[in-house]
């Protein structure tokens, strides 16, 4: 009895043990879409990325995922891959805590990552997050400080309305009830048609998350929500094509806002990261934060963007930018931080990167 009580103050008055990192690598690689998606006035047809791989002194291994979205991303693939190449040497015999908080102000200080691209830090964060998780027997959820859980994710609805309205009835068989449409047409009453279809097809209980990417001006986003109402709308994400008429928009519409690439361009934080004024953080109209890790700039910003919406009483979505299975994952885990449907339904664009099933659902099974 004696002997046993003895190893078990040993092992509670141990320190944590470092992790050590051993030499890193990178592999790129090549995903194709099954079918088109418009985006940002482009087609994209394919994705292409490159995975980190980072092994630990004591075994344990992880991949990260870096994937700049064109159009989006402020990177380009080729910066991702001297900013990976760069980070290689620093990695290696890198000691790191593997203890939320402590590993977070070590990553936040690191210089080196500081000043590498958005895309290159998502990688590098996840994978040590991930490597700190299993060196303390959890989930990456878990060492964040949740439970893991499945992962609900709104469907993605994009394209002509033939093709939305076969995709939304083919989901809302299988029970998906929250979906994102892509708005933004200039035949504004098709969009009205589109939205309101789909209400007839998700019933009373279901919600529509409307996307507009920043194409309309304030006069076609008003008239949208003119026509199509307030029923069952969660917010309108990226409504203006000029953020500045914000506020005449709220003024016009009342309908609630979700900020996306804004939060790249302008500081839209009382407290997180970004760079827009005072006002847009504290607007009464702005009730939702979409948050792209891969754009964001990794793992650290996205929790401090999680941070900002709990304090102002904001969702806070976590949002994909068609990662492969890789990264969305670490995605899934993030999102179970939020309490809210996370916006995962990309990956079914990608050919055998389909980790959501027919019912919109991440199992718990697959993200560790």
């Amino acid at each position: 009895m004696a002997c046993h009580l003895q190893r078990f103050i040993l092992r509670w008055v141990d320190p944590v043990q470092p992790l050590i990192l051993a030499p890193a690598s990178i592999e790129p690689f090549q995903l194709k879409f099954q079918k088109p998606f418009a985006f940002g006035g482009n087609f994209v047809t394919e994705r292409v990325g490159y995975y980190l791989n980072l092994v630990s002194t004591s075994g344990l291994k992880a991949q990260g995922e870096a994937a700049p979205l064109s159009g989006v991303s402020q990177e380009t693939l080729r910066k991702t891959e001297h900013d990976l190449k760069e980070a290689l040497t620093s990695l290696n015999n890198l000691q790191l805590v593997p203890e939320k908080k402590s590993l977070i102000e070590q990553l936040r200080h690191n210089e080196t990552l500081r000043e590498l691209c958005s895309s290159s830090r998502f990688a590098i964060e996840s994978a040590i997050f991930i490597l700190a998780a299993k060196a303390n027997g959890q989930s990456l959820a878990g060492f964040l400080g949740t439970d893991l859980a499945d992962v609900s994710s709104a469907g993605l609805l994009q394209g002509t309305y033939d093709q939305v309205m076969m995709d939304a009835k083919l989901m809302v068989d299988h029970g998906v009830d929250i979906f994102k449409i892509k708005v933004g047409d200039r035949n504004i009453p098709l969009d009205v048609k589109k939205v309101n279809e789909i209400r007839t097809l998700i019933g009373e209980d279901g919600l529509i998350r409307l996307d507009g990417n920043r194409v309309w001006s304030l006069k076609e986003a008003s008239l949208f929500m003119e026509l199509v109402g307030h029923k069952q709308i969660e917010y309108f994400e990226e409504p203006l094509s000029d953020i500045s008429q914000l506020n005449e928009f709220y003024n016009r519409t009342h309908i609630p806002v979700a900020l996306d690439e804004t939060l790249l361009t302008s500081r839209c934080g009382a407290t997180a990261p970004g760079r827009c004024s005072p006002t847009l953080a504290q607007h009464e109209a702005v009730q939702a934060y979409i948050l792209k890790p891969m754009i964001l700039g990794g793992i650290i910003p996205t929790l401090d963007w999680i941070e900002e919406a709990r304090s102002t009483g904001r969702k806070a979505v976590i949002s994909s930018s068609f990662e492969s299975s890789v990264g969305l994952k670490v995605l899934a885990n993030l999102s179970l931080l939020t309490g809210q449907v996370a916006g995962l339904g990309t990956s079914r664009w990608l050919s055998g990167e389909n980790i959501v099933n027919e019912q919109g659902i991440i199992l718990k099974e697959l993200l560790t």
